[in-house]
């Protein structure tokens, strides 16, 4: 088999089979020497349930706020009203292949999005990724279409293989967006990708192994062309020492650093803002044991959340807003008695530092997330996560503390049904 570069893996998302499995372990549409395939067919389901904890919030003063005192804020709640809702988080139903006579050197990709998440938000079903890679140039892979951008590690597994229910604040907080208009979203979120061209490719010599992606995008989120004249240019480095296992396994033995940064321009009336993410990672799998530290920071273009933090209220966007964040995460994969499958337990801490250059509107998230996960049969996950979460107003007073004091834990538990 023909070796296929490992950075591959942060550029795609996976369709069939468990992350572990051999089928599965190729990057999607990077497929040089697998046997010819126009089109292969396959998805998920994500059905899970959650419950937030938090209680009403109580002690509001201010006239424009002490009517909402006995009222759960947003943030309490799975949907704006319900703290305990059964729902189909996620399903996605995509198609990928080679095009016929090509070696495989010309690949295609589309992907599908159902279920109750942001980017669903205007619409019941969304194409995620629509794309072609061509592999002619040796050292460069060129990706035209809709896909990822090439930022946190994070992002990296496909989301059968993503260790938590949840994102972290700080991957969210710095890379989730949305078109937001007269304090209103309009839309669906762009789900981290974008429309525009990436090159890319990777290497392994010995033991050192590395890679590159470089993409010029609208800028403008999914199925959106450029509408304001400006792109963003994204990219993102990473070298590994390599302990064990093949270029292509994700969760192959290997100590891995990288870096990556994205910037752009946005327009908000009559005025042009800088979007600046930029972030450092430390990755190191080690089997049984595998951790995650990763540090990112970001300029303008923050979203600040609904305010007041209540069903209905207006969507906040800080233009010149400064954050920084931090994850630690980490945790033992553990392979059970023959035919009883895999436990993962794993632990997650995320501190998110919201408008660091206005010390009233600063706000510091901090969350602890516990996790268990048990793999019974390949294609079938059960996964619950506990977070403890709480947020610090530091340089606010009166009923900004109070509102903050409110926040409370979260629990989650979902099912991955592969197919």
């Amino acid at each position: 088999m023909r070796a296929v570069p490992a950075l591959a893996l942060l550029l795609c998302s996976n369709l069939l089979g468990r992350a572990q499995a051999a089928e599965s372990l190729l990057p999607q549409a990077t497929e040089l020497g697998q046997p010819d395939a126009p089109i292969k067919i396959g998805g998920f389901l994500q059905p899970q349930v959650d419950w937030m904890l938090g209680d009403p919030v109580q002690g509001l003063k201010s006239p424009g706020l002490s009517g909402f005192n006995g009222d759960l804020p947003a943030f309490n709640t799975v949907d704006g009203s319900s703290q305990l809702s059964f729902r189909l988080f996620r399903a996605r139903l995509g198609a990928r292949g080679s095009m016929p006579g090509t070696d495989q050197r010309i690949n295609w990709l589309t992907l599908f999005e159902f279920g109750e998440v942001p980017i669903t938000r205007a619409s019941p079903v969304v194409p995620t990724d629509l794309s072609v890679t061509f592999s002619y140039i040796p050292g460069a892979r060129i990706r035209v279409g809709q896909f990822k951008l090439p930022v946190m590690e994070e992002i990296v597994p496909p989301l059968t293989a993503f260790e938590w229910v949840h994102f972290s604040n700080t991957f969210t907080g710095l890379l989730s967006e949305n078109r937001i208009v007269n304090g209103a979203y309009v839309g669906g979120a762009y789900a981290f990708r974008d429309v525009g061209i990436q090159v890319f490719d990777g290497f392994q010599q010995g033991a050192l192994a590395g890679g590159y992606a470089l993409m010029l995008s609208n800028g403008d989120g999914i199925l959106s062309g450029d509408t304001d004249g400006h792109h963003d240019l994204s990219g993102r480095f990473e070298l590994a020492w390599v302990l064990d296992g093949e270029r292509t396994d994700p969760r192959r033995q290997e100590v891995k650093v990288g870096a990556w940064r994205l910037q752009g321009k946005r327009d908000v009336g009559n005025q042009t803002f800088d979007r600046v993410r930029q972030g450092v990672f430390l990755h190191v799998e080690i089997k049984p044991v595998w951790a995650l530290i990763e540090l990112a920071s970001g300029q303008g273009m923050l979203e600040t959340g609904s305010g007041p933090p209540f069903a209905g209220g207006t969507v906040g966007l800080a233009s010149q807003g400064e954050a920084w964040g931090i994850v630690g995460q980490g945790g033992m994969r553990l392979d059970l008695p023959p035919k009883w499958g895999e436990l993962g337990l794993k632990l997650r801490y995320d501190r998110f530092d919201r408008q660091t250059e206005d010390a009233v509107a600063e706000r510091i998230f901090q969350t602890v997330t516990g996790g268990v996960e048990y793999d019974p049969v390949p294609k079938l996950r059960l996964q619950a996560n506990y977070e403890w979460r709480t947020v610090e107003a530091p340089g606010a007073s009166g009923d900004a503390l109070v509102l903050a004091d409110a926040m409370g834990d979260r629990v989650t538990v979902q099912v991955t049904a592969r197919f």
